[in-house]
């Protein structure tokens, strides 16, 4: 099941809740017990090769060539 942030209308507390789909949501903030909750877009960063800018090479193993980053 996916993970979604969502924050309360009423005292702007934001959470993680477990979602079976789209259009699942919790019922209630967890804080103040309002209904009024809005989904919001979450980033997702995961930890991978980063190519450096200037001569292309890869940041994580130094080398022009390669076959991770390309």
């Amino acid at each position: 099941m996916p993970i979604y942030e969502f924050r309360c209308k009423d005292c702007g507390y934001e959470f993680e809740a477990l979602c079976g789909s789209n259009n699942e949501r919790p019922d209630c903030c967890p804080e103040c017990k309002a209904q009024e909750l809005k989904k919001l877009l979450s980033t997702f960063s995961a930890k991978g090769p980063t190519i450096s800018s200037g001569d292309g090479s890869c940041s994580d193993c130094s080398s022009t060539s390669c076959d991770t980053c390309s």
